[in-house]
C-alpha cells in the first residue's frame, strides 16, 4: 500500500432536482480532481437531495403510523418518490464517465430503484474505469419508511486501500464499523446529511476511527472531515470550502479492529474480542478472502 489523496466533497443539494444537484457535485468532484484526488466521498442524497429529510414534516415519520390518512399520504410519497429515482438513474453513467475521464474512485451516496418499487439509500462505488463495482445499502434506517433497508456491511477493495462504508445512522452504532474493520479495511467513508459539527458527531466519528484503526472520512453537506487512526481530526473543510483533499498512508492503519495506538493494539492481542464474536467475523473473513482474485478492479467483500 502506499500514500493515496482522499477527498471529501460539501455542498448544499436540493430535493427533487437531480440534474441541478448532478451538475454542482460534477463542478466539485472536477475540483478535487484538480487538487490530486484519487478517491472522492459525498454527502447522502448527492443527486435526490435527501427526500427523506421531508417525511415528518408530511406527517410520515415512524411515530405517524396509523394515524388517519398516513396510508394515502405514504402512497402518494412512494410515487414522487419512484419517479425521482428514474430520474437520479439517468444521471449515473453522466458520473461513470466524470470518473473514467478524471481517473478517480467515486463513493457517491443518492436513491437507487431495484427490484419493483424497491429503493434504496445507496452508495455507488464507481472506479476511475468508470464501472460500477459495488453498492452499500444504508441498514440502520428504518426511519426512512419509504426506503428498503439494506442486508450486509462491505469492504471495497480498490487500488489504494480496502474501504469500507456506512451512511449517516449507521456510524451511531459500534458493531457497524467494527464489522468493517474485522474484515480488513483500512478506510471508512461515511456519506451522511442529518447531524454534524462539534458535539456528539465529532466524537462518533473520531471513535470509531480510533477504537478500529482506520481513517475515517465523513462527507456531509455541511462539511467534510477526515479523522485519523489515532481519532485525530487531521483534515477539514472551512465553512466556505466545498472540497477538502489529504494525503494518507493506509499502511499506518492498525486495521483488523485493533486500537488506534500501538500500545492498545498489543492489549488487543491478549485480549481480544469475545470468542464467539471474533469467531463470526473470522470465518466470514476466511469465506471472502478467496474472492479476492482476478483482474481489474476487485468485486466487493460481502459480511452478511
Amino acid at each position: 500500500m502506499k500514500p493515496f489523496n482522499i477527498a471529501g466533497i460539501s455542498f448544499q443539494m436540493e430535493c427533487w432536482k437531480p440534474k441541478a444537484n448532478l451538475d454542482q457535485v460534477i463542478e466539485h468532484i472536477r475540483t478535487a480532481a484538480e487538487m490530486g484526488a484519487q478517491v472522492i466521498a459525498t454527502p447522502e442524497g448527492t443527486l435526490d437531495g435527501y427526500i427523506t429529510r421531508e417525511l415528518k414534516d408530511r406527517k410520515l415519520s415512524l411515530a405517524d403510523r396509523g394515524s388517519k390518512g398516513y396510508a394515502k399520504r405514504l402512497a402518494s410519497f412512494k410515487r414522487r418518490q419512484l419517479a425521482l429515482a428514474e430520474k437520479v438513474a439517468k444521471c449515473i453513467p453522466t458520473l461513470q464517465q466524470e470518473a473514467a475521464d478524471r481517473g478517480v474512485w467515486l463513493f457517491l451516496n443518492t436513491l437507487d430503484r431495484r427490484r419493483g418499487k424497491s429503493v434504496y439509500n445507496t452508495t455507488f462505488v464507481i472506479a476511475s474505469t468508470g464501472e460500477i463495482v459495488g453498492k452499500y445499502d444504508k441498514i440502520h434506517a428504518d426511519f426512512e419508511v419509504v426506503n428498503t433497508i439494506g442486508k450486509a456491511h462491505k469492504v471495497f477493495n480498490t487500488p489504494f486501500a480496502d474501504i469500507g462504508v456506512l451512511i449517516c445512522a449507521d456510524r451511531q452504532f459500534p458493531e457497524a464499523a467494527r464489522s468493517i474493520a474485522l474484515a480488513g479495511a483500512q478506510v471508512l467513508i461515511i456519506n451522511s446529511y442529518g447531524m454534524w459539527g462539534e458535539g456528539a458527531n465529532e466524537r462518533f466519528i473520531r471513535q470509531r476511527a480510533y477504537e478500529n484503526g482506520m481513517f475515517v472520512l465523513f462527507s456531509h453537506p455541511k462539511e467534510s472531515v477526515l479523522v485519523s487512526p489515532k481519532g485525530r481530526i487531521i483534515a477539514a473543510t472551512c465553512k466556505w470550502e466545498n472540497v477538502v483533499v489529504r494525503r494518507i498512508d493506509p499502511s499506518k492503519s492498525v486495521g483488523r479492529g485493533l486500537f488506534g495506538t500501538p500500545q492498545m493494539a498489543r492489549t488487543y492481542t491478549v485480549r481480544p474480542d469475545h470468542p464467539g464474536y471474533s469467531k463470526s467475523h473470522r470465518e466470514k473473513i476466511a469465506r471472502v478472502t478467496g474472492e479476492r482474485s482476478g483482474r481489474g478492479p476487485r468485486a466487493a467483500t460481502t459480511m452478511d
